[in-house]
């Protein structure tokens, strides 16, 4: 089994650990910007991912261009909607958790999209997905 190499307290502590992050934050926000607010998938992928992107999403192969294909097809109807509720951004990793709808009647999916980077690009991707019930136990939402 893989496991992601996790930063040590002390790397993380450091200067270069913190110019890395906040290099990745500028280029992940412009993604998020750019892919789930404006719904510019290619130019989104085109600028910010690797063309041997790398996908753990069962449904998907690897490689930019099928990416971009799969989300082209999901995202086509004028009605779906993406609400980014959170970006968080550590290192080599970020991370977007949104809510996304395919019209107003829809009551949506939380979704968690983990992205591997390297210098502001993206080179690996995981998420979840999980719908959003009537009533949760709690009483409080998934966004």
């Amino acid at each position: 089994m893989t496991y992601i190499r996790q930063a040590s307290l002390e790397e993380a502590a450091s200067d270069e650990y913190s110019r890395k992050t906040a290099r990745n934050r500028e280029a992940f926000l412009d993604f998020v910007r750019l892919y789930y607010d404006e719904m510019k998938v290619r130019e989104a992928f085109e600028r910010y991912v690797d063309e041997g992107y790398i996908q753990h999403n069962p449904a998907v192969v690897d490689g930019r261009e099928a990416a971009i294909a799969h989300l082209d097809g999901l995202l086509e109807r004028p009605t779906v909607s993406m609400d980014v509720r959170r970006v968080l951004v550590d290192g080599d990793y970020a991370v977007a958790h949104l809510i996304g709808r395919q019209g107003p009647e829809d009551p949506g999916h939380a979704l968690m999209n983990i992205f591997r980077m390297e210098d502001g690009i993206i080179m690996e991707h995981w998420d979840v997905a999980q719908p959003i019930p009537e009533k949760t136990a709690s009483g409080r939402g998934m966004g």
